[in-house]
């Protein structure tokens, strides 16, 4: 593992300072509270670390400690008695959670279990999770946030190897273009951009269906039609084809499948892309030659590069490999993740088809590992994903173990969801406050939040960084590290007996190879520095995908991201229907008006606000108000006048 410089410096002030990482976005920001006598009587102050080497701290991160003193916090353990949940005390909780899951394995198989993670919760906790399913039988173990990334993570595990950022969040400081794809990190990820890129000396163009504030700090901004994304790069990479602006060394050195790509990309050009994104052929040229002046290209990329299945990812980077824009400082890949330990949660194996390390579940090197450590013979079978398991609950699963996580409020229907949970016959939630989910549950354990435990968590650039305890959690709550541990001592005898998370990181380390040389304070990989994380160790092309998927019916339903997590309030969110002046006026609509949005067997009632920087054709609302029409899966919406 490759030392980074001023990496021993950032961990050596933040462990003298008793500072911790901020659990409210995957920045990673490091901080302290506010008054060192107390965490509950002040605000949080910022302490240097990499991801904020001016120890700056955005909105949010200020406001880290105020989940430490909510009265509304869960401090006891909780136990259903005639349909109520009532106090106990921690030994009773434990001993009805693993009795409830253990009869439940014994009637219907190990595999009747599910266990579902979070990415609030630390690497060492997560670990613990995806083991004790794993040493019961059952390989349905998951975190929801992956699911959030989990086509443009796919794209860079096939392309790179890994499905994870490839460069540090530093490093786009030294990027010529800064390419922001589907993201708003001027908002989601604050300080890192102000850090690296509002302050650097890039180009920045920022590619999504309305302007925000990232746009504001942009040169360019360009809003190809909903679904037409991938053509939109496909045009930019074959305009840099036929003016032979790629690199062909880079190309013919680390890459596979060029022949067959370039092929693909025969019939495309910008007239063709112009036509079917509406972007103006001179804006697809203008990026195509920005590109090709650049000596280093980033892109940042978040949740708009999800909707088509991948293929905007794959074509970014298709992108990178053609410019030779990836394995090198300043240029390459940043998936900005939005949860404080996304990243981490799945490294460690809390997923249901790879074991720590991103190994495959059918991996005769990662199970023998696995199998040495535990002294456990895994299944190969891939377990469900959250999002199968919740469909499955009352079926094929009967009981869960919930640590952090929600499912109550997963992107379906409310009323069918509380039906699939009210279905299980076992059901242990770990958590901080009650919540929808806990309202269905047999067992409820208290949890502490992430300043009140120590352990380690990976930010969105893959840094593994130091949690500590810097609050202490209220009343009887207490880390999921020590609950997991409790619970699999009672559940499956050895292998839970850990003094504090240090000895599971180290276990981490022995079954993990991308974990065996890292210390707290670096990123694990090398960056593709030499080689790719790939069987041959080359990048691979695939043939583009250009044909464009588009809905003409209605207008395309686009969702503004939820903020952090705890404690984390969006103060640029509000509950309005944003559309361009075109498509209200074309409703017969107008500012304020109150309006009815209709999805796919759902809809909901809100307020106009009509805006240049939306693009035509688009409808726009926040996560938390679009939240019924995105449980029911709509893509487009028709909007009316309320009477």
């Amino acid at each position: 593992m490759m030392q980074e410089a001023g990496t021993n410096e950032a961990t050596e002030r933040q462990e003298a300072t008793d500072a911790t990482v901020c659990p409210l976005c995957a920045v990673g920001c490091h901080l302290a509270p506010a008054d060192e006598d107390d965490a509950m009587r002040g605000r949080a102050r910022g302490v240097a670390g990499p991801a904020n080497p001016n120890g700056r701290l955005c909105a949010k991160g200020i406001n880290a400690f105020e989940s430490v003193g909510d009265e509304d916090r869960l401090t006891e353990p909780l136990v259903r008695e005639d349909g109520e949940l009532v106090p106990t005390d921690w030994a009773s909780a434990l001993d009805r959670a693993a009795a409830g899951l253990r009869d439940t394995a014994d009637a219907h198989g190990p595999d009747s279990l599910a266990f579902l993670g979070a990415p609030h919760c630390s690497n060492e906790e997560n670990y613990l999770l995806q083991k004790l399913a794993r040493t019961m039988g059952s390989n349905t173990v998951d975190n929801r946030a992956r699911l959030c990334h989990d086509n443009a993570a796919a794209a860079l595990a096939e392309r790179f190897g890994y499905p994870a950022s490839t460069l540090g969040v530093d490093e786009l400081a030294e990027s010529d273009l800064v390419l922001v794809v589907g993201a708003n990190p001027a908002v989601q990820q604050p300080v890192a951009f102000n850090a690296f890129v509002r302050g650097g000396d890039a180009d920045v163009v920022h590619v999504d269906p309305r302007a925000n504030e990232t746009t504001r700090a942009a040169d360019v901004h360009l809003a190809p039609r909903p679904g037409t994304d991938a053509l939109f790069f496909h045009a930019v990479a074959a305009e840099l084809l036929d003016a032979g602006s790629h690199d062909e060394s880079f190309v013919a050195e680390r890459t596979t499948g060029f022949e067959a790509y370039r092929e693909s990309l025969a019939d495309v050009d910008a007239v063709q892309a112009a036509a079917a994104t509406d972007v103006p052929v001179d804006d697809v040229r203008d990026l195509a030659e920005r590109i090709a002046a650049a000596d280093g290209v980033a892109i940042i990329a978040g949740t708009g590069v999800e909707a088509d299945d991948g293929a905007t990812a794959r074509a970014l980077c298709d992108l990178l490999c053609l410019t030779g824009s990836v394995g090198r400082r300043g240029a390459g890949f940043a998936l900005f993740r939005g949860l404080n330990n996304e990243q981490g949660a799945t490294d460690v194996g809390c997923r249901p088809d790879e074991l720590p390390g991103h190994a495959d579940l059918d991996d005769p090197a990662a199970r023998a590992r696995i199998a040495d450590v535990w002294d456990v013979e895994v299944s190969e079978e891939p377990g469900l994903n959250e999002k199968e398991a919740l469909a499955a609950f009352g079926e094929s699963i009967r009981g869960a173990l919930v640590v952090g996580e929600n499912p109550a409020i997963s992107k379906r229907d409310a009323d069918w969801t509380a039906e699939r949970l009210d279905a299980l016959d076992s059901l242990v939630v770990l958590d901080v406050y009650e919540t929808e989910t806990t309202a269905h549950a047999d067992v409820v354990l208290p949890a502490a939040v992430g300043v009140e435990k120590s352990g380690t968590v990976t930010n969105l650039d893959r840094r593994v960084q130091a949690l500590t305890a810097v609050a202490d959690p209220p009343g009887d709550a207490r880390p999921d590290f020590e609950t997991l541990c409790d619970l699999g001592t009672r559940l499956v005898g050895d292998g839970f007996d850990y003094d504090d998370p240090r000895e599971v990181f180290d276990e981490l380390r022995a079954v993990s190879p991308v974990h065996a040389d890292v210390t707290v304070g670096e990123r694990w990989g090398d960056d593709y520095r030499d080689r790719f994380a790939t069987p041959d160790g080359r990048a691979a092309f695939e043939p583009a995908e250009t044909d464009a998927e588009v809905d003409d019916e209605g207008l395309a339903l686009v969702v503004g991201s939820r903020a952090g997590g705890f404690g984390a309030a969006d103060t640029t969110a509000d509950d309005l229907l944003h559309l361009n002046p075109a498509d209200a006026d074309a409703l017969g609509l107008v500012e304020s008006d109150a309006v009815v949005v209709r999805g796919d067997g759902d809809s909901i009632e809100t307020s106009l606000t009509v805006e240049d920087g939306v693009r035509e054709g688009v409808a726009y609302l926040h996560a938390d108000v679009a939240d019924p029409l995105v449980r029911a899966g709509t893509a487009s919406v028709e909007v009316e006048k309320r009477t």
